[in-house]
């Protein structure tokens, strides 16, 4: 058992790097303590005890942190990109250096498995390098002769950084979420203001750590924690400020609506990765083998929480009992639910017990539509813990098909044709990622590019990389984060013409 002056109680962890904790905003290069000391508490989701209590800032230090970046603004865009490069490999390995502890602030902010926690950390350093790579080599530009009748003219294009980017992450990616954000705007040389999910606050204070320990300027990455109530005044601030010029933010369909309307009155940059409802669809030709294990990677890993897994399991009617049959005895003997700190758990507790409250809500709601249960119902009013859950004969018309569950629980349906498949995958306003198994090459390119997503999984239910265009259409967003499109995000293009 660990305990330190920043935990409310003991926890079953003893930190190496007891420098990775603290409870205070990080602001131009330093750790502040509010005049105030107004602090929100964050839970532990396997007892729903407080675990810590951090710093609440309001939109009035938000603001004083804008400021501060804009003026770093000005002399960081001029770094070579080599420097910047440089500065992100630093920071990569100071992520490597603190791998446990930073995990382990994961498991117990987050209820991750601590296994899952450190394959987080891993994604964080690749996320880290690969951008340290791209910024090296810069967005490019392009030269194009004017077409004009006689024109001694060439245009040049440039891309360069759009200034003060503020960024809003997720509680389910504490990590990857958030460097997916920030990496690519520092890479490029924008200069960032985080608002962390209240949920994982730890989790971004140690990340903000390790870039303390990077060697970068003062007021390039500030990060201050709030409680929830005051996301709404802050995400007004980001949205209104003449001094930001870019608003990325991940989460629900409903906010970031909210949120591009207001920076749409603004004429700010945003990008957006919101809600998924990905449909996993499995045709009679698919090997099985293969798709169950995908499935179980794409449904139980992160408990459910993560917007692109399979949210609509969609099996060609002729091999339901086939498939079904092997799920289930997948499920039965691969997914152990437990505390996230032991080695044979391969699922921990949702992140709350309001995730169970939803899943119990669309579970209702399905069985009384003639959905059928086939796992046992053994969850526990009041816990986080929510069993792996397997139900047929699920259809449209239930709110399990509609919304998205984020939870370990598998809906199937069935469909009788390839059209008929690619019909209901598509009857959703969201449009994330999608799933296709099939032995068939031709189906298997007709399907995926029919799917109305942004990310396709072919024979494959693990689609997350930093190197790929990581994105939605449709409800589910705007923009990319990840791969070489992410810097474009962050730039402005600029064309000069050069008479000859």
């Amino acid at each position: 058992m660990g305990s330190s002056s920043i935990f409310c109680k003991e926890v079953p962890y003893s930190f190496s790097d007891h420098g990775l904790l603290d409870d205070r905003p990080f602001v131009d290069g330093k750790w502040l303590r509010l005049p105030d000391r107004k602090t929100f508490p964050v839970e532990d989701p396997s007892d729903q005890q407080n675990l810590a209590h951090v710093s609440d800032c309001d939109a009035s230090e938000y603001d004083k942190a804008i400021v501060i970046a804009h003026k770093a603004f000005a002399s960081y865009k001029n770094l070579a990109p080599r420097t910047r490069g440089d500065l992100l490999r630093r920071w990569s390995q100071q992520v490597s250096n603190s791998r446990n502890d930073l995990a382990a602030v994961c498991t117990l902010e987050l209820g991750k498995t601590f296994k899952e926690s450190l394959g987080a950390v891993d994604y964080a350093v690749r996320c880290l390098t690969w951008f340290a790579n791209l910024a090296e080599e810069g967005c490019g530009g392009e030269t194009i002769p004017n077409s004009n009748p006689g024109g001694k003219t060439r245009i040049f294009t440039i891309r360069q950084p759009v200034g003060v980017v503020c960024a809003i992450t997720p509680w389910n990616s504490p990590y990857s979420g958030v460097l997916k954000k920030i990496a690519p705007a520092l890479a490029v040389g924008c200069t960032v203001v985080h608002k962390p999910a209240p949920e994982t606050s730890l989790c971004a204070i140690a990340l903000a750590k390790t870039f303390d320990r990077a060697g970068f300027a003062p007021g390039v990455y500030n990060m201050l924690t709030c409680a929830p109530e005051k996301a709404a005044a802050i995400g007004d601030l980001f949205c209104s400020h003449h001094l930001v010029r870019h608003v990325t933010f991940t989460g629900s369909t409903a906010v970031g609506r909210y949120l591009a309307q207001r920076c749409g009155a603004n004429l700010k940059k945003m990008t957006m990765e919101l809600g998924g409802n990905a449909p996993f669809l499995v045709f009679a030709d698919a090997d099985l083998d293969v798709a169950v294990k995908s499935l179980l990677a794409c449904k139980f890993t992160s408990a459910g929480q993560v917007c692109i897994y399979a949210n609509r399991v969609l099996v060609e009617e002729q091999i339901q009992d086939q498939f079904v049959s092997k799920l289930l005895e997948a499920i039965t003997q691969n997914i152990r639910l437990g505390s996230p700190w032991d080695d044979k758990s391969t699922l921990g507790p949702l992140y709350s017990v309001k995730g169970a409250g939803k899943i119990q809500r669309l579970l209702k709601d399905a069985l009384n539509k003639g959905a059928r249960l086939l796992t046992p119902d053994t969850y526990k009013d009041g816990s986080a813990f929510y069993p792996p859950t397997l139900l047929v004969d699920t259809r449209s018309e239930m709110q399990i098909t509609q919304e998205e569950i984020f939870g370990p629980v598998v809906g199937v349906s069935t469909f009788k044709t390839e059209d008929e498949a690619i019909q209901l995958a598509n009857d959703v306003n969201s449009g994330l990622a999608g799933y296709v198994f099939t032995e068939n090459v031709s189906r298997l390119f007709r399907v995926a590019e029919a799917l109305q997503v942004g990310m396709v999984g072919a024979r494959t239910g693990s689609i997350s990389a930093v190197e790929q265009p990581f994105g939605g259409i449709k409800d589910s967003g705007l923009g990319r984060e990840g791969s070489r499109h992410a810097l474009e995000e962050y730039t402005d293009l600029k064309a000069i013409t050069l008479a000859l």
